[in-house]
């Protein structure tokens, strides 16, 4: 029997884009294979059955029984459990530059990682729905450079805040910010 999972487990599993968005689809759309969430979130089926298996050890998704499959193979189902109200919520406050901080730092830039990834995959099989990749090299003060992402979050934030609904036709996109010391 595997062993329970602690609260720092618990959130480094929460915390990757993929996790995110295979928990995500099973919330609106039910119990779904791992073929069918490899398909939608763009990924081959090995990652999503690993990164399934770990939101199952987490305790974020469950089993759902199974179902037949194309030539006689049976599906295995997977859907996303309801977390309970009272559970301690999946945030991480740390000292900057303990252990744990630079663990999170390290999520992080594979979020980014992964946020790449996916844009290149789509950007080479539909070269019309990408925005591309834009990088500036600048030079500041930390200071500065502290005003220019405060000022980045709020503007996006309004920007964010004057979507009330989106409009026919949009779609999802990542946005990806970094600051990075070269």
């Amino acid at each position: 029997m595997p062993k329970p999972v602690d609260h720092n487990e618990r959130v480094r599993t929460w915390f990757h884009p993929l996790r995110i968005k295979l928990v995500d689809l099973l919330r609106k759309n039910g119990p779904m294979t791992q073929t069918e969430l490899a398909r939608a979130v763009d990924a081959e089926p090995a990652s999503a059955r690993y990164h399934l298996l770990r939101l199952v050890r987490a305790g974020f998704v469950a089993s759902a029984g199974t179902r037949p499959g194309p030539k006689g193979i049976t599906e295995k189902l997977f859907q996303h459990v309801e977390q309970e109200k009272e559970m301690e919520p999946l945030t991480l406050a740390t000292k900057h530059g303990s252990k744990l901080d630079n663990e999170m730092r390290k999520l992080s830039f594979d979020q980014v990682a992964e946020a790449h990834r996916l844009g290149e995959r789509i950007a080479t099989r539909e070269p019309e729905r990408f925005f591309g990749i834009h990088t500036h090299e600048i030079e500041a003060t930390p200071e500065k450079l502290r005003a220019l992402r405060d000022a980045l979050d709020q503007t996006w934030r309004g920007f964010i805040a004057g979507l009330e609904t989106p409009p026919e036709g949009a779609e999802k996109v990542t946005l990806c910010i970094n600051f990075y010391p070269s």
